[in-house]
């Protein structure tokens, strides 16, 4: 169970230091805290709710990745190398897909009632 533990720690001192060093990470937190707030006063449903809790993890995930990835360029080489380049260009379009996505999905959710709240 300690290494269990030690995993989860583990995992929340990233979480932490990517929140704390990451500009478009924490954009991504900010618009889930949002999105959960017009959420919770919208009263979505569950399948709402299931869809949206999908939509935030993929996101903060592959932000999350994406940064990883970055990091790990970013310390096997300093200089421009045009594979590198291309490694996080494709990775960051990897989050940019999922966040066009998830902005689709949450059109599809919100736009209805908040039009019938106006």
């Amino acid at each position: 169970m300690n290494k269990l533990m030690q995993s989860f720690q583990h995992a929340l001192q990233g979480l932490l230091a990517a929140i704390r060093t990451q500009p478009n990470l924490r954009f991504h937190v900010t618009a889930a805290v949002i999105v959960t707030a017009f959420g919770i006063w919208l009263q979505l449903s569950t399948s709402e709710w299931i869809a949206v809790v999908i939509c935030i993890a993929a996101v903060i995930g592959f932000e999350l990745m994406n940064t990883a990835i970055e990091q790990l360029c970013n310390l096997v080489t300093k200089e421009e190398h045009p594979v590198i380049k291309t490694i996080k260009d494709i990775s960051a379009a990897a989050v940019l897909i999922v966040c066009i996505g998830s902005a689709v999905i949450g059109l599809i959710i919100f736009l209805p009632k908040l039009i019938n709240q106006f």
